[in-house]
């Protein structure tokens, strides 16, 4: 039996925007925002199905322009190489604290050890959030930054 895709993951996971239920592939306009009736777009009607999920949800949300939506996307990969490298020394201590747990004598000192890569990090992780945060804002208008907050206020993107 034929297994057709339901709608959406046909139009906003695989970036098909022109498909429609009979199954024809119709073009839409350039400019997709003003085909939808969103504020009109300040850009070139570019488009943001090449990207990964995130950006494309800002991209849409704050109606991003290319080069907006690049700028953000090297802020959010910056910021994603921090939290690969906390996640590392997470796993690091993990392991160190568990091969000291199995010695029969256990000391507050060797663990406060043991653990003090995992604060370092963390330390990093927060100073990466902040200028992740200042680099994004910095690229956003005044109306895009008052969408973003709202976006943050309500946990639709969490950075």
């Amino acid at each position: 039996m034929f297994h057709r895709c339901n709608r959406w993951s046909t139009r906003y996971a695989y970036g098909r925007s022109g498909y429609q239920e009979n199954g024809s592939h119709e073009q839409l306009p350039s400019n997709i925002y003003q085909a939808r009736g969103r504020r009109g777009g300040h850009h070139g009607g570019g488009s943001y199905f090449g990207v990964r999920r995130p950006i494309r949800y800002l991209a849409y949300q704050l109606d991003l322009d290319d080069a907006q939506t690049r700028k953000i996307a090297a802020v959010l990969d910056r910021l994603k190489v921090e939290r690969e490298q906390a996640k590392l020394d997470e796993a690091r201590t993990v392991i160190e604290v568990a091969s000291l747990v199995t010695q029969p004598e256990l000391s507050v000192e060797r663990l406060k050890e043991a653990l003090a890569p995992r604060v370092t990090s963390a330390e990093h992780l927060q100073i990466a959030v902040a200028k992740a945060m200042h680099d994004i804002i910095c690229e956003l208008d005044p109306e895009q930054r008052a969408d973003f907050a709202y976006l943050l206020n309500s946990k639709a993107f969490v950075l």
